[in-house]
């Protein structure tokens, strides 16, 4: 299995500071972003790990994630061109992939513990974890029918009485790459994962793993605060200290 760490795109939640520099490097306790979504994946036991990343600030995530300790993994890095969504993001690693499955995860993500537990579930298909977060409405959701089976996954909706939304990692087979040439741009003109998650919904290859371990999305100075914070208070159990 080969990592994925999705680490481009503009970061403009995080503005006005991201206008100079990529986000994924700003420190978030001892280490910059993005490496604890690397040191998470090694504590994990994955060694082979594509990094994606892109203009304009893609060569700050090269040349930090260079300086990282990673002994005995190999790290390379792939380049989306343009921000096409995270589907097209996935693709580019398509090449350092092979024949493997992958787990994808954002470098914008904090996590407490490893993957160990999604690894070993994971045999085919997709799995995509379920997280309790605030505002499910910014996130991708499962929605059920009547005698509780999986029927849909809605893209952020207006409305949604649950409070569990699809959050990082996901796994997916290495049907991934021809799965994502058949999808097509969204109204914001991008490839979204809901769609692609879909795709292997249809096939009722789509598993969803509730958890509850520690895990948020610093993009915004809010949740960034909140980490740093869980941080100094010893609130967050790294899995990666010695790294």
């Amino acid at each position: 299995m080969t990592g994925v760490v999705l680490a481009g795109g503009m970061g403009t939640r995080l503005g006005p500071v991201t206008k100079y520099v990529n986000k994924h490097i700003l420190p978030v306790g001892q280490f910059p972003m993005v490496a604890h979504a690397i040191y998470t994946l090694l504590a994990s036991g994955i060694k082979k790990i594509v990094v994606v990343t892109g203009p304009p600030f893609g060569h700050q995530i090269i040349e930090t994630v260079k300086r990282l300790s990673v002994k005995g993994a190999r790290i390379t890095f792939a380049i989306q061109k343009k921000p096409y969504g995270i589907p097209d993001a996935i693709y580019q690693a398509k090449d350092y992939v092979g024949n493997d499955s992958i787990i994808m995860v954002g470098g914008d993500n904090i996590f407490g513990g490893t993957f160990k537990k999604f690894i070993r579930y994971f045999k085919d298909g997709a799995v995509a974890t379920l997280r309790k977060v605030d505002d499910p409405t910014r996130h991708g959701v499962p929605a059920y029918n009547s005698k509780g089976v999986l029927i849909d996954i809605l893209e952020k909706p207006k409305k949604y009485s649950g409070r569990w939304a699809i959050c990082s990692p996901n796994l997916f087979d290495n049907r991934v790459f021809s799965l994502i040439k058949t999808l097509k741009p969204s109204a914001r003109g991008e490839l979204e994962i809901v769609d692609l998650l879909k795709k292997y919904l249809e096939t009722s290859d789509l598993h969803l793993i509730k958890t509850n371990d520690y895990w948020r999305d610093v993009g915004e100075l809010e949740s960034l605060t909140q980490v740093a914070n869980d941080i100094t208070n010893k609130r967050i159990k790294f899995a990666y200290d010695h790294f």
